[in-house]
């Protein structure tokens, strides 16, 4: 996990590697299995489960999923599925921000490579 800039939030979040964003889906099919295998797995005692969570049950363990990996409440369950990491691009040489998909070759923010884009 990387904190990245997200063009759709427009703000530095919590980007979630391919394992990571996996484990997330697992969560979202396979509920309180998944997070009940992740806890074990590190080895957390005593983990305290979100009371009420404002958003509907059928996400309940994404967002709980979630939680455990990036230490953060997102109460967003859409904004955890535009989080993973291989879903943007390199970051821009110019501003750092990365480009919005793996084969963009121009920085919005910045303008970088706009002068290689051919015009139509």
């Amino acid at each position: 996990m990387e904190e990245k800039f997200c063009w759709r939030c427009n703000i530095n979040v919590k980007m979630l590697d391919d394992n990571e964003f996996k484990l997330c889906q697992e969560a979202l099919i396979d509920g309180k299995k998944a997070i009940e295998k992740e806890l074990e797995k590190r080895n957390i005692q005593n983990y305290v489960w979100l009371d009420q969570i404002e958003t509907f049950e059928k996400y309940r363990y994404l967002l709980e999923m979630h939680r455990i990996i990036t230490g953060e409440y997102e109460s967003n369950p859409l904004a955890i599925l535009h989080h993973q990491r291989s879903q943007f691009g390199q970051d821009c040489p110019n501003c750092q921000k990365p480009f919005r998909t793996p084969t963009a070759m121009y920085c919005p923010s910045c303008g970088y490579g706009s002068k290689n884009l051919t015009k139509i």
